[in-house]
């Protein structure tokens, strides 16, 4: 992945080891409270926790639209938004949050410097605070995006079991099961990727690793945000006929679980009086 003109690693843990030694390097000298938008870098692979992140870690291109439509609205020496939190590694300053009111910046091509904040503290606290930031916005994470903000922090290490949890927004349960899948990981000197990569693992290999609510919520996630994409936010309009391709397409197996989780339970009557 390319961030201004350096190349950082796909993987998170990768990622984090090569911020960690850029660190080291030389510091800032001075923390401004406006920046020049060139200056400003992003690290989806680290800082941004929603999943399917574009160029630039945005994920959400009408939210872009709508904010660069804001910016242009107002007169040319006041065109500002929220202020962006950076973060500064060696000698360079990283958005931690705020990704989408960069690229609006940049898509209104506001010139000159934007405002921004700084967040003070650790690489694995900036991290926490990226998570737990993506929590408070009007976009909501969805489930899935927060089990792999959550498996962020485990691979990090650096937090307690309720730290990860809160700044994530699952349970410590699922945070514990997590940690479990990533020892077993790490015992076997297996590439550690995203946290869906290391589900696929698991249920490959049969590990004893516990399947917790959050992980079935996420994995429904997933498939509705496939159908979305594929077919729209809205229904099809022939129903039996998209019905039937699904049952052909997915086998009876499947078309009988379905029609299960359909039908009325045994409590119900079948017919309602109104």
């Amino acid at each position: 992945m390319t961030t201004g003109s350096q190349i950082i690693p796909d993987t998170f843990r990768e990622a984090v080891d090569w911020l960690r030694a850029k660190a080291g390097q030389d510091e800032l000298s001075t923390k401004p409270r406006r920046l020049p938008l060139g200056r400003i870098l992003v690290a989806p692979t680290v800082f941004q926790v929603r999943t399917g992140a574009a160029a630039g870690g945005v994920t959400e291109p009408f939210h872009v639209k709508a904010l660069q439509q804001a910016l242009e609205a107002k007169p040319e020496h006041g065109r500002v938004l929220d202020r962006v939190t950076v973060y500064a590694i060696g000698d360079s300053a990283y958005c931690i949050d705020g990704h989408h009111r960069l690229a609006a910046y940049r898509a209104a091509k506001v010139k000159g410097s934007v405002p921004v904040e700084w967040f003070e503290g650790s690489l694995a606290e900036a991290i926490a605070e990226a998570a737990q930031r993506n929590q408070k916005v009007k976009l909501p994470m969805t489930q899935s995006e927060r089990l792999e903000a959550a498996w962020r922090l485990v691979i990090l290490g650096a937090h307690s079991k309720r730290k990860t949890a809160e700044a994530s927004g699952v349970s410590e349960r699922t945070v514990a099961s997590m940690r479990a899948l990533y020892r077993q990981l790490v015992e076997q000197g297996l590439e550690v990727g995203s946290y869906l990569d290391a589900l696929r693992w698991a249920k490959a290999g049969e590990n004893d690793i516990e399947y917790t609510d959050a992980m079935r919520e996420a994995r429904i996630d997933r498939y509705v945000k496939g159908f979305v994409k594929q077919f729209g936010p809205r229904t099809p309009t022939h129903a039996e006929e998209f019905a039937e391709a699904v049952a052909k397409w997915a086998g009876s197996q499947f078309a009988g679980a379905v029609a299960s989780w359909l039908a009325p339970s045994d409590d119900e009557d079948e017919e309602t009086d109104f």
